[in-house]
Formats: structure tokens, sequence, C-alpha cells
């Protein structure tokens, strides 16, 4: 609750946590996924950690991180405007969340362990 809240006061698209009883289309669990379309639809693209940005191939509609909350290590995924994390955050999503809508023109991931 207090990531959606942080989000939503510094402008960027919420993150709610993902019914870990619904499977993410072509997303495995362990993972930092992407899609084409929103509501998880579309082309998926899985990001993988680093410190480095990944632009993705096609502009990103949902996106979802399939680690566990609460458990392992804290992984989060920051989700940018622009390519190779130019731009505008729009989505910061941790451990177990997911953002089934993000605003047109989403087009890079940053993972950060």
């Amino acid at each position: 609750m207090f990531v959606a809240t942080a989000a939503a006061v510094a402008g960027l698209v919420p993150a709610a946590q993902a019914d870990s009883a619904a499977p993410l289309p072509g997303c495995p669990a362990n993972s930092v996924c992407g899609w084409s379309g929103p509501n998880f639809t579309g082309a998926v693209t899985i990001f993988r950690g680093g410190t480095t940005c990944t632009a993705s191939t096609l502009p990103l509609g949902s996106v979802a991180n399939t680690y566990p909350a609460g458990t392992g290590v804290p992984v989060t995924a920051f989700v940018y405007s622009g390519a190779f994390c130019a731009g505008t955050p729009v989505a910061v999503v941790g451990r177990g969340q997911a953002v089934p809508s993000l605003p047109s023109g989403a087009r890079s991931v940053k993972i950060v362990v």
C-alpha cells in the first residue's frame, strides 16, 4: 500500500499486488516481464537484472514483477518513458507487484537488486 501511495504522490502509475494464483502469460516465476498490450496481453519481453537499463523493442502496455513479495532478494523494476531509461519514470514495480496499464509509450526498464 505504501508503494502505491508514494507512486501516486510522485506522479507515477501505482503498482498493485499481483494475484499469485493467476499466472501471467509468458512470464516465468522470479522475472520482470513487460507486455506490448494492457492487461498482460500481446508480445512479452523478459527483462534481466543488472545495473544497466534495457530498452524494449515494443512500447510497453503492462509490466509485472514475479519475484515473490516478502522473501528473498529485493528486486524492483523502474519503468521509463524513453529508451535506455531516458525520459520520465512512469512506474516503480516491487516484488509481487504488477501494473496492468502503463501510459502510452513506456520504452525501457531498469531492474535494481
